[in-house]
């Protein structure tokens, strides 16, 4: 049977990895466009023409993209096969099957397949476009310094700029000390050593981000003040100061989703947080449920707990939300479902 700890353990782990694809889903729509008061939660289509609008409602983004990819491989392979990744990166984007990906990704793809180099391509960007790793690596390790070390290796892959990997980083510890503790407090803490140690641009950020949750600055002030862009020094502190603003799963979610711009991040971020730090059922069951291959992220971050606690036998594990009998064979990106395998590539750049 099951213990009581390992089934909260296994209850965050789920939540973080289907929390953070759940934001990514009901980002994206939103993403580019400009902030607006919160919503009721709810899948939408993005309006025509927008970069996004070959996606069907509950579908995620390039994020969601990523960290599929990584937490396969984090799954099959140890330590994590950066060449394996890079392989995999390399083939979705030749097959035109990357949703709306960062410029950074899109560049390093272009770069390796001119270049031949997997693993020597990374660009010089300091844009979020690599932080959506963060997740599934923060599931995978026991280790802090090990789990460091292959995710900025991982990252490496496309964003070269040691900002991006910092942020990447952060995260990832950030995440990793809610999944284990549930402590937002002790997270913090542990974001703001990360910032400040690795990138003090990003500590300063944050804690301006930090000071307009304390004096409650209304989220369309602070969405303006802080930045929606895609780079990280906006996407960390805007989701810091989401995170510390709103107390409820819903309602964070809401929030993240109505800034706007990298709406898709952002609310991956905030997903992220709220499922590792409350459990997957404080999540909305109902989006969950409805979220694009929610069994096989349920399943991977089962998988995730079980690499980062060996101790764990494989004959104890628990049923993963959404799971079906049917079994995936394509391991191709673009086709989450019966009800979306028409769905066409989309644009690559971001």
């Amino acid at each position: 049977m099951i213990s009581d700890s390992r089934s909260q353990a296994v209850e965050r782990y789920k939540g973080c990895l289907l929390g953070a694809v759940l934001g990514d889903a009901l980002g994206m729509p939103n993403e580019t466009l400009s902030a607006r008061p919160p919503q009721p939660l709810s899948f939408k289509k993005a309006y025509r023409g927008h970069p996004n609008e070959m996606l069907l409602p509950g579908q995620y983004t390039d994020d969601g993209q990523l960290i599929l990819i990584s937490a396969r491989i984090l799954t099959e392979s140890s330590p994590f096969d950066a060449c394996a990744y890079a392989k995999e990166l390399l083939r979705t984007h030749n097959l035109r099957k990357f949703r709306y990906a960062d410029g950074a990704v899109i560049a390093a793809c272009k770069k390796m397949e001119s270049s031949k180099n997997l693993l020597g391509s990374g660009i010089n960007s300091d844009t979020a476009g690599c932080i959506s790793l963060a997740v599934p690596f923060s599931l995978a390790y026991a280790d802090k310094k090990e789990m460091a070390k292959e995710l900025s290796s991982a990252c490496s892959v496309t964003h070269a700029n040691t900002t991006a990997q910092a942020g990447a980083v952060g995260l990832s510890l950030f995440l990793k000390t809610l999944a284990d503790t549930g402590d937002a407090a002790a997270a913090f803490r542990i974001l703001d050593t990360a910032a400040e140690n690795m990138c003090p641009e990003l500590y300063l950020k944050l804690s301006h981000a930090y000071s307009l949750a304390a004096h409650k600055t209304p989220l369309l002030h602070a969405a303006a003040e802080l930045g929606t862009s895609s780079y990280i020094y906006q996407t960390i502190p805007l989701a810091a100061y989401l995170c510390r603003s709103f107390e409820r799963p819903d309602a964070l979610l809401s929030a993240a989703v109505a800034c706007g711009g990298n709406a898709g991040t952002v609310a991956m971020i905030c997903g992220a947080f709220a499922g590792a730090r409350y459990g997957l059922s404080a999540l909305p069951a109902d989006l969950v449920r409805a979220v694009e291959r929610a069994g096989i992220f349920g399943e991977l971050a089962e998988n995730l707990y079980l690499r980062s606690h060996p101790e764990s036998t494989t004959d104890e594990r628990e049923p993963a939300e959404g799971d079906t009998d049917e079994k995936e064979t394509d391991r191709t990106l673009d086709t989450p479902s019966d009800e979306s395998a028409d769905a066409e590539p989309l644009s690559e750049d971001k």
